[in-house]
């Protein structure tokens, strides 16, 4: 009898795990549903226009501007402007719909639990997507920390508006999950958080950004930021979902793309003007 139980016992708990997981992937759509929708909120009281991506010289980006249209108003207030977002007060304060339920780490990290003191704060597991170079001769925001070009829903020192999405708002990426951390043990980044970021942190002094990050891998690309000499900027989009990313179109939609989709699709969803025509099943 005992035999029979601890068989079943084994038999139950993969599935108890699978249901679990299941559950936290709804929760995380969810979050991006409720970030696809305060994108819309803000650009239709900001005529039509969707949040700048970052303004840099380390200011706050993006996430920190659509705080008043997720019922963050109050977070937004107690934010302050100064250009210096290590000593905001808002640092550690935790907003839910930033972090995904299947990131298995800490969702706040103080002073002390980190290799590095930028790595401190409430973390943030979503990005913009910024565009993708596809080709080399487009115009790009010149960073060390890897190039960012201007054909995303999001970048530097520009707002994107609804009538340059030429690709239409069904076919181009707006936000997805980004969980890396690298997986050299010789890395400082391969301990958490990694290269995950607080959400009120929009970018460096070097315009190495934590707000978006470009196409330039495929979903939960296996990539070593250190030991493959890997640009933080190019860093790739990921999750904690066996085999799967989720992702908030332009239009509100959520989505799951494969780990394994075509990366010549994935970079045209990453783009808002290639008038590439993406088929639905693509994703």
């Amino acid at each position: 009898v005992i035999a029979i139980i601890g068989i079943l016992v084994a038999l139950l708990l993969p599935a108890v795990q699978s249901a679990r997981e299941a559950a936290r992937r709804m929760q995380c759509g969810n979050n991006l549903k409720q970030l696809g929708l305060a994108l819309h909120n803000f650009q239709t009281a900001q005529d039509e226009t969707f949040p700048m991506g970052s303004p840099g010289g380390g200011e706050h980006g993006m996430w920190t501007t659509m705080l008043p249209y997720l019922e963050q108003q109050n977070i937004y207030d107690n934010c302050e402007f100064d250009g210096n977002t290590g000593d905001d007060p808002m640092l550690y304060t935790l907003i839910e719909f930033y972090v995904c339920p299947s990131y298995p780490y800490k969702k706040i990290y103080r002073s002390g639990e980190t290799t590095h003191s930028y790595q401190v704060g409430a973390m943030l597991t979503y990005q913009g997507v910024a565009g993708a170079r596809i080709d080399p001769s487009q115009p790009v925001k010149t960073s060390s920390f890897g190039d960012v070009p201007e054909n995303g829903m999001f970048g530097y020192e520009f707002a994107r508006s609804v009538s340059e999405i030429r690709d239409g708002l069904s076919n181009t990426l707006a936000i997805g999950e980004f969980v890396h951390i690298d997986k050299g043990t010789s890395s400082s980044y391969a301990a958490p958080p990694g290269n995950v970021r607080a959400w009120v942190r929009g970018d460096n002094s070097s315009w190495g950004s934590y707000a978006f990050k470009v196409g330039e891998f495929p979903p939960n690309a296996d990539i070593d930021r250190i030991g493959d000499g890997v640009d933080y900027n190019d860093l790739p989009m990921g999750s904690h979902h066996p085999g799967a990313t989720l992702f908030v179109f332009g239009d509100g939609s959520v989505h799951s793309l494969s780990d394994s989709i075509d990366f010549d699709t994935y970079q045209a969803l990453c783009t808002v003007n290639g008038r590439e025509v993406i088929s639905a099943d693509a994703f």
